[in-house]
């Protein structure tokens, strides 16, 4: 038999994952520090803190956004398999957005209420909803590379492509929606970009249910 480099194990992506991810939201809360730096400056603390409540929004839609994916992401490798090249770039390409995260929240902190907040609003959804197209694109790829789960997996890597499939279409479908209502009403796609992380709180009890209706769509055996 030919010797030939093994592929590495899906445990060392996991780990780096967690890295970038305690990175990332070290960094959101660095933004915090200056801003109290610069809050402490003024006479009336109450009424400076306040006035900078932008920036505290903002960290805590980055935060929600990097936990939330973090969470949803371990929830679906505990039964990932072997990874292959494709796989790996398509995880690295994860930790990239989620690297740009604290940018994007400090960028829609700065612009809250100000002339550039449509196109502040509008590139903070992209970091979050792009993982539509972009699980599209990978599982478009890995049409001649199968998925590989492991043997405790309730889903086969074929069950899991298609439900992943249907899954990228309707996030991509919203993501349009929300990011094109950015440029016309900020507020309104905030409280869109809101709704979809809420049905991140609890990803294993979304997924659950939302694999229940996808399964009759798909006619998959999920009972």
């Amino acid at each position: 038999m030919a010797k030939k480099f093994p592929d590495i194990e899906h445990s060392r992506i996991d780990a780096l994952g967690d890295g970038i991810y305690a990175i990332a939201l070290t960094l959101l809360g660095l933004d915090l520090v200056g801003a109290v730096m610069k809050i402490s400056e003024e006479p009336d603390l109450n009424s400076a803190l306040l006035h900078e409540w932008p920036i505290f929004f903002s960290f805590l839609m980055g935060f929600f956004v990097l936990y939330a994916v973090w969470y949803q992401y371990h929830v679906y490798s505990q039964f990932a398999g072997k990874p292959h090249a494709l796989m790996v770039w398509h995880h690295g390409l994860g930790f990239m957005i989620a690297a740009l995260v604290p940018a994007g929240a400090a960028l829609l902190g700065e612009n809250i209420n100000t002339p550039n907040m449509a196109t502040a609003v509008f590139y903070f959804g992209l970091l979050i909803f792009i993982e539509g197209p972009m699980q599209l694109l990978f599982l478009l790829a890995m049409k001649k590379r199968p998925l590989t789960v492991t043997s405790d997996s309730p889903f086969t890597g074929k069950e899991l492509q298609k439900m992943a499939s249907a899954y990228s279409v309707l996030l991509t479908v919203y993501g349009a929606i929300a990011l094109t209502t950015a440029l016309f009403a900020p507020w309104a796609a905030l409280a869109l970009y809101g709704l979809f992380l809420f049905t991140k709180v609890n990803p294993v009890g979304s997924l659950n249910s939302a694999v229940a209706r996808l399964g009759r769509v798909l006619k998959l055996p999920v009972d």
